[in-house]
């Protein structure tokens, strides 16, 4: 699956209690958000994918936290591991085309072949 800009998603995540310093957070739950992708990027130091989503609904674990309407953002790995893609745009294998071409040029771990810039990483 490749997600880009314009495309309809419905992922469940989980649910944790908030992050209070020094203590450890418990899972509490999933819940369940529909929504369309409206910007995505990469992180240039850590090349965390990011997705910017207009969100439709959401069931579940304090669903009421997430507003109809609203634009929420989601890291890839928060996504990706249990997410449907609904719908797709028209331009979609063009998107998918151009986000590979944007996440070649943002990490030098794409780059591991090249001498100079495996420094640091082991054979």
């Amino acid at each position: 699956m490749n997600l880009t800009v314009g495309c309809k998603v419905e992922w469940t995540e989980s649910v944790y209690t908030p992050y209070t310093e020094g203590e450890t957070s418990d899972f509490i739950g999933e819940r369940t958000i529909t929504g369309r992708i409206t910007a995505e990027g990469y992180a240039k130091k850590t090349n965390y994918h990011f997705f910017t989503i207009h969100v439709y609904g959401a069931e579940g674990v304090n669903a009421q936290e997430i507003e109809v309407n609203s634009k929420i953002v989601r890291r890839g790995v928060v996504l990706y591991p249990k997410c449907r893609l609904l719908a797709t745009p028209d331009n979609y294998d063009e998107l998918v085309k151009e986000k590979a071409d944007r996440k070649e040029n943002s990490s030098p771990v794409c780059y591991a072949d090249s001498k100079e810039l495996r420094e640091g990483f082991e054979d």
